[in-house]
């Protein structure tokens, strides 16, 4: 997995288009502070073809989290957020806004990793 720095976010949400139209998969609990999720998006940079896009956060200190038969229901229209703020790395789907987002995660560190399409 590779970290998510400030100074490469604005490519990196442009290439995903702000994750608009995309999906989310899976949320992962993995310890109290440690999150992984996974959605599918559309990738500019292969002429748009779809591509599995799993984060991994790390000292989480704040979540508003959603069963994950609820993934589905979130209006990915809009797309997603992430901004890097002085309490953390904040990151939402379902709005461009953190916390109007039905699900939303600080933390720490993001890490992300592309693999193949496998909805």
């Amino acid at each position: 997995m590779k970290s998510l720095n400030k100074q490469d976010l604005k490519a990196f949400l442009e290439r995903f288009s702000n994750f608009s139209g995309g999906e989310l998969v899976k949320l992962d609990v993995l310890t109290p502070t440690t999150f992984k999720i996974a959605l599918t998006v559309q990738d500019k940079n292969r002429a748009f073809d779809w591509v599995d896009l799993n984060f991994e956060l790390s000292g989480v200190n704040d979540a508003k989290l959603l069963d994950e038969s609820a993934l589905k229901a979130v209006d990915m229209e809009v797309g997603g957020n992430i901004a890097f703020t002085d309490e953390g790395i904040e990151i939402g789907f379902g709005s461009d806004e953190y916390l109007s987002s039905p699900l939303h995660i600080r933390a720490e560190v993001l890490k992300y990793e592309e693999t193949s399409f496998s909805l």
